[in-house]
């Protein structure tokens, strides 16, 4: 009888974690796009968009022909975030509670028990390893609002972030030894 290779173990080991790590961070009909925007799209590529805020590499637009419902729910707006023109994050408000709680039910239908503790029962979030999806309502102003994000691009937008940070501290060391400090 041959004796398992103790590399191949390890291989084997290795590749079984990360199998669990990605399958852990997925829930149930995790969204690959929104209304048939794919992820990652480039606004150049789409058509009907409407410039709203202009923020350099974030940029949120509109769509035209929008629909404003989701599922039997009103919604007040839509904004789909472009970072350096990719399609990253959708944002969408409503009012009331009612609105609220048909959202609710239909994601806790579509992408089942949310992650983590939510917070009195007006938080809730699913975290994916393709996208995240939030839904919050503040029962003073009676509001609330949707939130999806591409997690691919929020993982590049923080590491341009630590890296701005990391050339600004060495900036500022430059700065203070060409000064004699």
């Amino acid at each position: 009888m041959r004796r398992f290779p103790k590399k191949m173990f390890l291989v084997l080991t290795a590749t079984i974690s990360v199998m669990l790590s990605v399958c852990a961070f997925a829930y149930q009909n995790e969204p690959y796009d929104f209304r048939g925007i794919k992820w990652g799209t480039k606004i150049d590529k789409l058509a009907g968009m409407v410039l709203t805020v202009d923020g350099g590499d974030l940029k949120a637009y509109t769509k035209k022909s929008d629909d404003m419902v989701m599922g039997d729910a009103k919604l007040r707006s839509i904004q789909y975030v472009f970072y350096k023109g990719q399609f990253y994050c959708v944002r969408i408000e409503f009012a009331g509670l009612s609105n609220f709680n048909r959202i609710r039910a239909e994601f806790l239908h579509m992408y089942g028990k949310p992650e983590g503790r939510q917070y009195f029962d007006r938080h809730y979030y699913w975290a994916g390893g393709t996208a995240s999806v939030t839904l919050d309502y503040d029962e003073l102003t009676e509001t609330g609002e949707v939130g999806y994000k591409y997690m691919p691009v929020q993982s590049r937008i923080e590491e341009d972030e630590r890296n701005r940070v990391m050339e600004g501290a060495g900036e500022s060391a430059e700065d203070g030894a060409s000064n004699g400090q």
